[in-house]
């Protein structure tokens, strides 16, 4: 039987935990990265760039003063350096710079840690005043309470409402599924969206174990979804190159079967197995076999 402490801890310290499990702790990572460039690359650099966006292990920063584009070049090294430390992890091995005219609408959610309070300063939320029906019933709420702790929850349910009233004035809504403030136009905060793609890759790559050999117009059908939907069609490129990524591993280390090698072919090549001879797998693992300069498990 399963042993379970009653142990009462800090929901902060199970988060890291909860989404390492579900394979989210790097891009909660990179996405507090991006947030935080100010702290990462100090006020002076953040004052003309910002971090785009992180794909595979680059990341990519928009530059708004040409005169610091070819400063921060310099320091292309040292940026790198500073996102690894700052994440923990060696998620980042190069960086692009591209030149951009303003930053962007600065998105907010509440996170799993708390809300940034320099989205709304305390004076902003301090301003905002309740109407009375929600302190009457703030206050029937708390009314059976012992008197010595009544007023202090009532206090904290007036700083809630004050709270979520300063983020509907803003125009901010609650994410349909999870509850949490995002910015407006925005369908899913960006924790449901990076689990709705989890869960779609995970969908994909069920397909791609039982046929290899599957283009994105199959799995599209088995998907039931348009083959001209972007980020779904992205989704399935990234699962097919990195299981190819992966037999390509096994092929170099020399711990492939004749199941992988095969695999292998048919991830390739896109073709059912009755259309691929011998001969062409053989080539193939020979290929990617080899240990010389030009060949390593990461170069398909």
């Amino acid at each position: 039987m399963e042993e379970r402490s009653l142990e009462l801890k800090k929901a902060g310290l199970a988060i890291p935990k909860v989404l390492e499990k579900n394979r989210l702790l790097l891009p909660y990572h990179l996405y507090q990265a991006k947030r935080d460039w100010k702290q990462i690359a100090g006020e002076q650099i953040a004052k003309y760039s910002y971090i785009l966006d992180f794909k595979d292990k680059q990341v990519i920063i928009a530059v708004m003063n040409p005169v610091y584009m070819n400063y921060l070049f310099m320091y292309k090294n040292k940026i790198i350096e500073e996102i690894n430390s700052y994440v923990g992890h060696r998620a980042i091995a190069d960086v692009r710079f591209v030149k951009k005219g303003k930053k962007p609408v600065r998105p907010v959610y509440e996170t799993l840690q708390g809300e940034r309070e320099d989205v709304f300063p305390k004076e902003t939320i301090s301003q905002v005043r309740l109407d009375d029906d929600t302190v009457a019933r703030i206050r029937q709420e708390t009314a059976h309470l012992a008197e010595g702790l009544r007023e202090k929850v009532v206090q904290l349910r007036f700083a809630q409402a004050k709270r979520k009233k300063a983020y509907q004035l803003e125009g901010f809504v609650s994410c349909p599924r999870c509850g949490r403030w995002m910015a407006p136009g925005e369908r899913q905060c960006l924790f449901c969206r990076s689990e709705a793609r989890q869960a779609l890759k995970r969908q994909i790559r069920a397909y791609l174990d039982d046929m290899p050999w599957l283009s994105w117009e199959a799995v599209a059908g088995y998907l039931k979804t348009d083959v001209m939907a972007a980020a779904e069609e992205q989704a399935y490129n990234e699962v097919r190159r990195n299981l190819i990524y992966t037999y390509i591993e096994k092929v170099y280390y020399e711990y492939d079967t004749a199941a992988d090698d095969f695999t292998l072919a048919m991830l390739i090549t896109r073709r059912v197995p009755g259309d691929i001879p011998p001969k062409f797998i053989e080539n193939l693992v020979a290929k990617y076999r080899k240990k010389d300069d030009h060949v390593s498990p990461s170069e398909p």
